[in-house]
């Protein structure tokens, strides 16, 4: 049985091996970027106790992705407000 792939090998194959070509790519990259900015959007989170994954965390990963995918293509999430 196989192993299973890792995150990583799992974006690669969906950038790479795509039947959209050079396209998914851009997907892909969109994609993410419209969810860091709807996750920063949001707002700072209430802390919770029980989350597996902690709020807070998750809400400056966003912030940090957002802000790395704005400095490389130089468009603002403020920019996009309302067109998301």
């Amino acid at each position: 049985m196989k192993a299973p792939k890792t995150n990583v090998q799992k974006i690669t194959h969906l950038m790479t091996m795509n039947p959209g070509g050079p396209l998914a790519q851009a997907f892909v990259i969109e994609a993410v970027r419209r969810y860091a900015v709807e996750i920063v959007a949001a707002g700072k989170p209430e802390e919770n106790p029980r989350a597996i994954i902690c709020p807070t965390a998750w809400f400056h990963t966003g912030r940090a992705i957002a802000s790395q995918l704005e400095h490389w293509s130089g468009i603002s999430p403020a920019t996009l407000k309302g067109k998301l």
